[in-house]
């Protein structure tokens, strides 16, 4: 009898099950997508809330041994114009968050040495506290030849963080402009702000807050209704201090809410208004830092006389902290 062998012919997918296949995954994938982006978004917006409490406590830290928290910004030009000295609240603080050799290193005496160096220069150094991973930020150093004093010029290494400034801390027409600065908040020029300073309670006044850096209309609008500025993503300067207008890129206020934008067609006052907004990369607000060492993201719905009464140290405001 002759073996017989059966073969079994084996059946592949047909074209119309492998479309299937691909369908199902696409559907997946698309399903799975938004909660892998919303993962990473609150693991960054977890960073930046740790980077905000860090120099928060630095502060205070400060504080313990000064009585004061540091001065938004000591100007380094003398009467005659002068480049001389110059310090800020970023450069104070860098000893109370591990940057000692950097602070070492900055020249009180004569600023035109922490500009010197191109881009290996003391104040274009990048500190991964200042930066918050959420922030559309091209590059961490901007070169800044935009202004008239060319002490000035150099690169810096920019930050995603500002001081509380108050209601008002950019002033665009520089040392001619600083009537207009409403020092009623903790760091602003020649400030020397302690917690007894403070009466509207630590809990209910900002320290720090959030910048972002990107706003297409802004530099649309820059180079003809704002020429000497630079352009949003070159702001948030920690090192800046050799220019009348430094307060403007360590410091931030409240003339306009949060993530504010320039509208399309804006005037020149809606830019000096976007220099100084609070504003970040996460969706739907800002993370910010408040003078009593606590950190919380508030909503970008908040009415601009809430987020005003937060920047006032002593306003006598009466609200409830969102």
């Amino acid at each position: 009898m002759l073996n017989r062998f059966l073969f079994t012919k084996r059946r592949g997918f047909t074209l119309v099950e492998l479309l299937a296949v691909i369908a199902i995954i696409g559907v997946l994938v698309a399903l799975l997508l938004p909660a892998v982006q919303a993962a990473r978004e609150s693991a960054r917006r977890s960073s930046c809330l740790i980077n905000l409490r860090q120099l928060a406590l630095a502060s205070h830290n400060y504080h313990d041994v000064n009585k004061k928290f540091p001065t938004g910004v000591r100007l380094p030009i003398d009467v005659s114009g002068r480049p001389t000295g110059g310090t800020n609240v970023c450069v104070e603080l860098l000893p109370y968050f591990e940057q000692n050799n950097l602070y070492d290193e900055w020249d009180y005496e004569d600023n035109r040495n922490n500009v010197a160096g191109g881009s290996d220069a003391t104040q274009a150094q990048v500190i991964q506290i200042l930066l918050c991973p959420s922030d559309p930020l091209p590059q961490p150093v901007s070169q800044y030849t935009e202004s008239s004093f060319s002490w000035s010029w150099g690169f810096y290494g920019l930050a995603s963080y500002g001081g509380n400034g108050g209601k008002r801390s950019a002033m665009a027409g520089g040392a001619p402009d600083f009537p207009r600065m409403a020092r009623d908040g903790v760091f602003f020029i020649g400030s020397f702000v302690g917690l007894k300073d403070i009466t509207d309670g630590a809990s209910n006044t900002l320290l720090f807050g959030e910048r972002i850096h990107d706003d297409p209309e802004f530099d649309r609008l820059r180079p003809e209704l704002w020429p000497g500025a630079a352009p949003a993503a070159g702001w948030g300067r920690w090192a800046f201090v050799a220019h009348p207008g430094a307060n403007s890129n360590v410091t931030l206020s409240t003339p306009v809410p949060i993530n504010y934008r320039v509208p399309p067609g804006g005037e020149f006052s809606t830019l000096e208004d976007r220099v100084c907004a609070f504003g970040s990369g996460h969706p739907g607000g800002a993370n910010f830092a408040f003078a009593d060492a606590s950190a919380r993201f508030v909503a970008e719905e908040l009415r601009l006389e809430l987020l005003q009464a937060l920047c006032t140290r002593a306003g006598e405001e009466v609200f409830d902290v969102p």
